[in-house]
């Protein structure tokens, strides 16, 4: 659970910029910082969940991203974006995570081997989620090649521009465009006809929003 003490922060005309919070904080008002955990927790616990496919490693995630922020809030460039440079930690943190899985599970292999003297069968952990294609859809996008999985999850299900993306993980924006054009593919491969069934929902969803803005 994030907490970061009282979050209600509003300026003259309403809740403050992020760039406007930062400049609180740095001012000494460290309780501003509230408003930013507020703001973004959900985002970044959802982001780590999508790349590390663990719940309860997603919120250490998104607890140590903001916690990480906060310390660096003095090296922060206020001409970037707040939102994009704490994407930018909690992917390096969700990198991180994932190649000491992969060490840990390098290691229990070859102790499996060692005491069992055969091959280990490899037991990944299941995400419990609501329905088969939500189930089926997550487990596809978790073995998506890493920096295609990143450029998939920040366009797709955090719906941020190609731009964006590219500031995020450093890297030209073009390159993004074919990064997540290519793991569309993979997951039309992999789960078709039901990948067909996700984008057919996916655009009626943004068109409804569309329609009633």
């Amino acid at each position: 659970m994030l907490y970061w003490g009282p979050a209600g922060v509003l300026g003259k005309a309403g809740p403050l910029e992020d760039t406007a919070v930062v400049r609180k904080c740095l001012g000494g008002h460290h309780e501003a910082y509230g408003l930013l955990v507020d703001r973004y927790s959900a985002r970044i616990i959802n982001l780590a969940f999508a790349m590390i496919s663990d719940r309860h490693e997603a919120e250490d995630v998104a607890q140590e991203a903001f916690v990480r922020a906060f310390r660096g809030l003095g090296r922060f460039e206020r001409r970037a974006k707040f939102s994009s440079w704490l994407y930018q930690i909690a992917l390096n943190l969700c990198k991180d995570r994932l190649k000491a899985r992969s060490r840990h599970a390098r290691s229990a292999d070859e102790e499996q081997l060692a005491t069992l003297g055969g091959d280990p069968r490899e037991q990944a952990p299941r995400v419990v989620l609501e329905g088969e294609l939500s189930e089926k859809m997550r487990e596809a996008i978790h073995q998506l090649p890493y920096l295609y999985r990143e450029s998939f999850v920040l366009r797709h299900l955090h719906g941020m521009d190609y731009e964006e993306v590219a500031a995020i993980t450093h890297v030209a924006a073009d390159t993004v465009r074919v990064r997540a054009y290519r793991a569309r593919e993979m997951l039309r491969e992999a789960l078709s006809p039901n990948v067909d069934t996700f984008w057919r929902e996916k655009a009626a969803r943004e068109k409804r929003r569309a329609d009633q803005g």
